[in-house]
């Protein structure tokens, strides 16, 4: 029978498992491991509904179209299989953070040094304003998400999860006590910091390996976590 399109697959479900299997004895690599997990999930799936429904057939312009479809599939999910995320391309992230860090440092603080030599900065009125805002607000806008699209598992995948979301909170909340940006920017570092501090020192309550208390959650909390998973490559069918 043909599968939904709709439903939600975890690392558990046993198709998700078999693809997983497959893909470990042609690559070495688990499905976790791949550039796009979720991408080969749903052309595996698609070319399983794709398959049941040519067999159902008996030929002709139908089938034909079927086959074409089924035969474009098959190229691109060859392609996906072979796109392993690779350890080189972790380092990229962490590095595009720590110079996003440096320099939105640089623009909450002293944007002259960067900005002062163009026309459009000196000319416009309040620029330097709105690049030191900018520059705090960086945390949220690329430091957090680089750092998140590295994959971290356990209390690193947690402490950015809490991040992310506190990051902007204090970026919104700061200006109504304080209008430096300078320390804005620090206060941001600080709710990274102290993210990570908490969930390291709290243990990993690690949605990895099970979710035990997963159906204790408020369904705006499970909507918030499935939305952070699907931002740093944890999307339906890569993991749980």
């Amino acid at each position: 029978a043909p599968m939904s399109g709709e439903g939600e697959m975890t690392s558990d479900d046993p198709f998700v498992r078999s693809i997983d299997e497959s893909v470990r004895r042609d690559t070495g690599v688990g499905l976790d491991e791949l550039l796009n997990p979720a991408k080969v999930v749903n052309l595996e799936r698609d070319l399983y509904n794709l398959r049941a429904e040519l067999a159902a057939l008996t030929g002709g312009p139908d089938a034909d179209a079927i086959q074409s479809k089924i035969d474009k599939k098959e190229r691109d999910l060859a392609l996906e299989r072979r796109s392993v995320f690779r350890g080189w391309l972790k380092s990229v992230f962490l590095g595009q953070a720590v110079i996003s860090a440096a320099l939105s440092y640089v623009m909450a603080t002293n944007p002259d040094s960067l900005f002062g030599g163009f026309a459009l900065y000196r000319d416009t009125a309040n620029m330097d304003t709105s690049v030191k805002v900018l520059g705090f607000w960086w945390w949220w806008l690329f430091i957090v998400p680089s750092l998140r699209s590295r994959r971290p598992t356990g209390a690193e995948k947690r402490a950015l999860d809490i991040a992310f979301l506190g990051t902007p909170l204090i970026s919104l909340l700061s200006p109504v006590v304080t209008k430096d940006t300078g320390a804005i920017w620090f206060a941001n570092l600080a709710v990274v910091a102290g993210a990570y501090g908490f969930a390291f020192l709290a243990g990993e309550e690690d949605g990895d390996e099970g979710d035990g208390d997963e159906s204790k959650r408020p369904g705006w909390l499970k909507f918030v976590y499935k939305s952070l998973d699907f931002g740093s490559g944890r999307e339906r069918g890569a993991r749980r």
